[in-house]
């Protein structure tokens, strides 16, 4: 999609975005809600590192800590249990 935001384009399944590359579910989340990684990393008060390594898949939401999780769902206003 022009814009960079692959979760608006028609193109787009579940778990990919419309160049078919691998999207985790933070990142999905978090492209739909217009957020760009930094602007998540401060509204869930937690490193941009963090954001980072579960969308580029070096950690996976679910091995996250429960604070973190819970931050993360709470800054992207979604049941956390979706990003596992």
């Amino acid at each position: 999609m022009k814009d960079g935001n692959c979760t608006l384009c028609s193109l787009v399944n579940y778990g990919r975005d419309c160049h078919n590359r691998l999207i985790t579910k933070l990142e999905w989340a978090r492209q739909g809600a217009g957020l760009t990684q930094q602007k998540l990393a401060d509204a869930a008060g937690v490193n941009i590192r963090l954001v980072q390594k579960v969308e580029g898949g070096e950690a996976k939401a679910e091995n996250l800590t429960a604070k973190n999780l819970l931050a993360l769902a709470d800054a992207l206003n979604m049941d956390p249990r979706d990003l596992i």
